[in-house]
């Protein structure tokens, strides 16, 4: 099965839905995209994922290890120009493991979410917004 994880600001929709053709399939479709693509700096490597950021959308890429628990999983991230003037964090998540491995996945995505509510937060205390 595969999940498809969509969050805004501090929204997380998850979405089961089946792979077509058009789709990507692998977390090394996604890889070979992202890593080719001229706006995007090379990866810096951590522990268990790779981070790939890209301009000018603002992008950032997380691309599970073997040793990652939700391996394999992709998150793009993306900062997102809100209708009311402010900015918030777009989430899309893949993950290609099996049923077993998703709440490991789920667990990352949860993981990242707290990082832009935290985030939020403090833009909140400092700006009075």
């Amino acid at each position: 099965m595969r999940i498809f994880i969509l969050a805004a600001a501090a929204v997380i929709v998850l979405v089961a839905y089946p792979a077509s053709a058009g789709d990507f399939r692998s977390l090394q479709s996604y890889w070979e995209l992202v890593t080719h693509d001229k706006d995007c700096a090379p990866p810096t490597e951590y522990s268990d994922f790779f981070l790939v950021m890209c301009d000018p959308e603002m992008t950032m890429w997380y691309f599970t290890k073997p040793n990652h628990p939700a391996h394999p999983g992709v998150i793009k991230r993306s900062l997102v120009h809100m209708p009311d003037g402010a900015w918030g964090v777009n989430e899309v998540g893949h993950s290609f493991a099996s049923d077993a491995a998703q709440p490991a996945f789920k667990a990352w995505l949860a993981q990242i979410e707290d990082l832009d509510r935290q985030a939020r937060e403090q833009l909140r205390r400092s700006t009075g917004r």
